[in-house]
């Protein structure tokens, strides 16, 4: 039985670290072992025990890093990770399959995007699983603002 959100404000409360990146030196957010089990895979995963955070730096190519000093990077990861990888079929929504290529096709058919409304509807309904399926451990929602915006002013 897959874990659920009972809401949105819960979803989206996952506090940043103190812990900086050790390679940028940016806060990070705390992870749980349920999000690296999903998403580090094996022997990387063994290696990081149950406490990591998230580079909270899309310039960085460090996407996990543990107090033991252990790193997981860019192209490590068993799927890319949104803020680390622009590509069009990146997910920008892990619980549902949205990608960069879903809002740039609605943005450029119509100038605006339901997709952000698609998932309140869902995480308000109980149906995301962020801790586990985003490599973040949190909503997506921010990165999905972020992404519309940029994708509205590129040329």
């Amino acid at each position: 039985m897959e874990k659920s959100a009972p809401s949105h404000e819960a979803c989206c409360k996952t506090p940043t670290t103190t812990c900086p990146c050790p390679v940028c030196g940016n806060a990070g957010r705390n992870v749980t072992p349920e999000t690296l089990d999903n998403h580090v895979p094996p022997p990387l995963r063994a290696d990081m025990g149950d406490e990591a955070t998230f580079c909270l730096n899309p310039e960085c190519d460090v996407v996990y890093c543990s107090p033991t000093g252990k790193l997981v990077r860019k192209g490590q990861t068993r799927l890319a990770v949104t803020i680390k990888d622009p590509g069009d079929e990146t997910c920008v929504c892990y619980c549902f399959g949205h990608t960069r290529a879903d809002l740039r096709r609605d943005l450029t058919r119509t100038g605006a995007t339901d997709i952000p409304d698609l998932i309140r509807r869902e995480v308000k309904a109980g149906r995301c699983d962020c801790e586990r399926k985003n490599p973040q451990g949190a909503c997506c929602l921010g990165n999905i603002v972020a992404a519309i915006k940029e994708l509205k002013f590129e040329p």
